[in-house]
């Protein structure tokens, strides 16, 4: 076999392309890989794993192809079959990573054991995050999910104060009583500025808290803590967008808010993040938080968007666990008017 020029310029080619690929499975392996990570339009890449997997199959395929002609027409093509199966194989690791972190999705959860529905019950909280797109998600929907699932904290990023009072009133209605804490957002400012928080009466009373945010400067976060100091505190978040003028900011932000699980480790954090669990690990931080929607086997699902079907968008609607709980079960919901999905996950006491 002689080696020319060309030959040269396709395996270096081949091999570069390789190396990035590979890279793509665990960005937060190599530092300057995760600093990268946290840039536009790097950010946004890494936030679709189920559209980059589809993408290595596709450059297998286009090079598959290129072998073909290349071996039909010159005898030649082994680099590209070699590129062509390695792209393969980076797209099957892309959905066996999607399958590890949890496709489960049963529509709906088991009997609610817990606080809501029997206030002798194991202990265990179940959580609706939901981003209602500027309370575009029907308030006689949410009840009805609230009922369903026996939901005892509700946060709603991008719900204003008045859609949010809507919800408290049409579950008083059917006889739920839920405290509602806010951000104080006219219905004309619910887009991004405005988050709220509900916290059935069943779970006692709670006063709202101020929450150390570090360095940043976040619009729409709420703390509730329980008014006799019993129980978790309960902290809704909505960390800004990524975008080009924005992506410092929105370093900061998601930076702040999982540092959060080490400030207050027996707190429920739930809201739009804004950012996957790899965009957490690529920030290096001495804490973790505890996902409890992977826990219950789901968090390989995205909930924005909701027009795309939910293995191909980004999981960036979050619960963490507070010390002492874990995700137990976990379903994606899809109550229309919103572009994101909404996740319930319930919360049981470890044994």
């Amino acid at each position: 076999m002689r080696i020319t020029p060309m030959k040269i310029l396709w395996g270096i080619f081949a091999i570069a392309l390789i190396a990035a690929s590979s890279l793509t499975l665990k960005p937060d392996a190599v530092p300057e890989v995760a600093t990268l990570t946290l840039r536009t339009p790097i950010t946004q890449v890494i936030a679709l794993r189920g559209w980059m997997m589809l993408g290595f199959f596709g450059g297998a395929i286009f090079f598959a192809i290129i072998g073909a002609v290349r071996r039909t027409m010159l005898g030649r093509g082994r680099i590209a079959f070699f590129l062509s199966a390695a792209l393969a194989v980076v797209g099957v690791l892309h959905g066996v990573t999607i399958y590890s972190r949890g496709i489960s999705n049963p529509g709906s959860l088991s009997a609610d054991p817990g606080i809501t529905t029997s206030s002798s019950g194991n202990g265990a909280i179940t959580v609706l995050q939901y981003n209602t797109h500027g309370g575009l998600v029907e308030a006689t929907s949410i009840a009805d999910l609230v009922e369903e699932e026996g939901i005892d904290v509700l946060t709603l990023p991008e719900t204003s104060t008045v859609s949010g009072v809507e919800i408290v009133d049409e579950l008083a209605n059917r006889g739920l009583t839920f405290q509602m804490f806010d951000t104080g957002t006219a219905g004309t400012d619910a887009d991004y500025d405005s988050t709220v928080l509900l916290v059935s009466s069943a779970m006692g009373e709670y006063v709202e808290a101020d929450v150390d945010t570090g360095d940043a400067v976040y619009r729409s976060i709420v703390r509730a803590v329980p008014a006799d100091g019993s129980g978790s505190d309960l902290i809704a978040i909505h960390s800004v967008a990524p975008s080009t003028l924005s992506t410092k900011q929105w370093r900061i932000e998601i930076e702040s808010a999982y540092n959060l699980c080490g400030a207050y480790p027996n707190a429920i954090y739930s809201g739009d993040f804004n950012s996957t669990v790899d965009h957490e690990l690529a920030l290096g931080l001495s804490t973790t938080c505890t996902d409890a929607v992977a826990q219950a086997g789901s968090a390989g699902l995205g909930t924005w968007p909701s027009n795309l079907p939910s293995w191909l968008g980004s999981p960036i609607d979050r619960v963490m666990a507070p010390t002492g709980y874990e995700g137990t079960e976990a379903a994606i919901v899809d109550l229309g008017g919103s572009d994101h999905r909404g996740v319930v996950v319930r919360l049981t006491p470890e044994s």
